[in-house]
């Protein structure tokens, strides 16, 4: 039997790199035709950019190092014998789909490239996205040689079987074999073949995934000979759009893998993809610090990471994988990546959003990251700028007791300031009215649950996590009644350098702020979001609701003021302006990571967290 992707293999290519630029930077993709990268054009719509068979001339276009681009001829539909350019191939029942023609053993007859597939009568999940044949002049109606096959076509309904081929240089060609799958998972099997005797052979190959919802990713190929070795190299040009977090701001961002051709298989250039990586980082630093171009670095940036998640194997969720029957590229810590997520705290320090910005920082220096002294230092200063350092007047431990805060489950917090001034607890089914000054209490007659349920009593948030599937973090509804549940994308992506697995993913943090008829107000994983059960749907919440929030909320009953722990103290907003933030830090809240469900009176004075099962009360300036 054929093993995926290698039947023929005789040499293979190894690593190079390749640029990135970004949107209309980006140079032309020669797969995005129909706004499809990895589908061909359809059979009677192709004239324009691929002949057929009565027609000898081909429409070619150049690619980077000046090779000229072949795309295949295009049989018609249902073809299983076909004659063409003064051969005739037979596909053994199967479906012919596209073909190159040409000498490609050196032997002076005519041979033929052929994507061929089962035809549709046989076409169900789990079956052949077809395989890449070979046919030797000469030999007309003789069975074509298997040169790679495709992985198999995805079991969703919806799943199609994808194909392209085209002739990338004088010795190279380039196939594309796989599913498309607009409700599901797809793959794709991605061939670089070399043309020269005593048969073409593969010399590059490797699997795409698609993750249902993912950012589009294509690919186009140039082999060149760049080490000068009379081998044609292989550099994939990788590019990535929309799809997936903030699908409407999105950038189409490209980098590139690079491999050089060597006796034991492809060797990558080291020099990509961080100098893609590089010139993406250069752009979004640029527009950092001017308010009319801000906005659009966070988007640059998450994209980035995107394609680095889809290129390396340090990402936790790569994408082009299997290189050469292996794993995917380690590509190793990246300086640029540091680069992007600080120029992506100084634009959100620009805007004055200190909320995003403090969680962007958290992710600026996490591996696969670099964390420099320099960048340490840069960070810190613009953190300052957004929300000063503030240190409490006093901090004090209530004797109170409370309930301890449940970690990856959303819920209301356990404390409360009332607009008296005094704090309420939660412990289990009672309640104390507590004096933060004194520190005395009674009792208080108050129904007060923890459970984050919408108005209407029918649903109930329940979760935050990571499908493992690289795309974007997800919030879970249960109803509270008969009913099914509810998935809800949300426009935050998974961090990069972390793999997961498992059946139900992995936990996000999650904290409720309020609910009501415009959605849930939530923080998840440090960034903001409005999330609507109904639709369902998600948004990056812009500007915080005036909505009411429940006892337990980080926000204030007036709304006006806010307090969130944070891993380098606590961060306020409200304390002398509604919209002017501060970092409250002491060596009594230490240690900052311990600290949890925080809230905050209505003047943002005073604050009260939970740490290690007991109530700290801090009073600020």
């Amino acid at each position: 039997m054929l093993s995926s992707l290698t039947p023929l293999r005789h040499r293979v290519l190894r690593g190079a790199g390749l640029p990135v630029l970004v949107s209309s930077v980006l140079g032309g993709c020669r797969g995005c035709a129909n706004d499809r990268p990895y589908v061909p054009p359809a059979p009677d719509a192709a004239a324009a950019a691929v002949v057929d068979a009565a027609s000898p001339v081909l429409a070619t276009e150049e690619t980077d190092s000046g090779n000229l681009v072949q795309p295949a001829l295009v049989a018609p539909p249902a073809t299983t014998s076909w004659q063409t350019n003064g051969m005739t191939l037979e596909a053994g029942g199967r479906e012919i789909v596209l073909a190159l023609v040409g000498d490609f053993d050196g032997d002076g007859r005519k041979d033929a490239l052929a994507l061929v597939r089962p035809v549709v009568a046989e076409r169900k999940p789990g079956s052949s996205t077809g395989e890449l044949v070979f046919f030797h002049g000469g030999a007309d109606g003789a069975p074509a040689g298997a040169i790679a096959v495709g992985p198999a076509l995805g079991v969703q309904s919806s799943c199609v079987p994808t194909a392209r081929l085209e002739k990338i240089g004088p010795r190279s060609a380039f196939a594309e074999i796989g599913s498309s799958c607009p409700r599901g998972n797809g793959s794709r099997a991605i061939i670089v073949v070399r043309l020269s005797a005593p048969a073409p052979a593969v010399a590059f190959d490797a699997v795409v995934t698609d993750p249902r919802e993912a950012p589009k990713l294509s690919l186009d190929v140039d082999a060149t000979d760049r080490d000068k070795d009379g081998i044609d190299d292989v550099v994939l040009r990788i590019g990535i759009e929309g799809g997936g977090v903030g699908a409407e701001t999105a950038p189409r961002l490209g980098a590139k893998l690079a491999f050089f051709d060597r006796p034991a298989g492809p060797s990558r250039d080291p020099e990509e993809p961080e100098a893609s990586l590089r010139t993406i980082a250069t752009q979004a630093a640029a527009k950092a610090g001017k308010p009319k171009d801000a906005p659009a670095v966070a988007p640059i940036v998450q994209q980035m990471r995107a394609l680095y998640r889809a290129m390396c194997l340090e990402g936790g969720a790569p994408r082009v994988t299997k290189i050469h029957g292996g794993s995917a590229v380690p590509c190793g810590i990246s300086k640029p990546l540091e680069d992007a997520g600080v120029a992506e705290v100084r634009a959100y320090v620009t805007q004055g959003d200190a909320l995003r910005a403090f969680a962007a920082a958290e992710a600026a220096q996490m591996a696969p990251a670099t964390k420099t002294a320099a960048k340490t230092t840069e960070l810190g200063k613009l953190l300052g700028e957004v929300a000063p350092v503030v240190e409490p007047r006093s901090v004090r431990t209530l004797a109170a007791p409370v309930d301890a805060a449940r970690d990856g489950h959303p819920e209301w917090g356990p404390l409360a300031f009332e607009f008296t001034g005094k704090l309420i607890v939660r412990h289990g089914k009672s309640v104390q009215r507590v004096d933060p000054e004194s520190g005395e209490g009674d009792a208080a007659e108050m129904i007060w649950r923890d459970e984050v349920v919408s108005p209407d009593g029918k649903s109930r948030w329940i979760e935050a996590y990571h499908a493992c599937e690289g795309v974007a973090l997800r919030a879970t509804f249960a109803p509270t009644g008969d009913g099914e549940m509810t998935d809800v994308m949300l426009p935050i992506p998974p961090r990069l350098g972390k793999s997961c697995n498992g059946g139900r993913g992995e936990p996000a943090s999650a904290v409720p702020i309020a609910w009501g008829p415009r959605g849930l107000e939530a923080i998840v994983a440090g960034q903001p979001v409005l999330i609507k059960t109904d639709s369902p749907h998600a948004s990056a919440l812009t500007a915080f609701t005036d909505e009411i929030p429940p006892p337990g909320s980080p926000r204030s009953h007036s709304t006006k003021a806010f307090a969130l722990a944070m891993s380098t103290g606590v961060l306020v907003r409200g304390r002398a302006a509604t919209d002017r933030w501060s970092m409250v830090r002491s060596p009594d809240l230490e240690p900052y990571g311990d600290l949890r469900r925080c809230t905050v009176n209505d003047d943002g004075s005073r604050i009260a967290c939970v740490r290690r099962g007991k109530v700290i009360v801090a009073t600020l300036p």
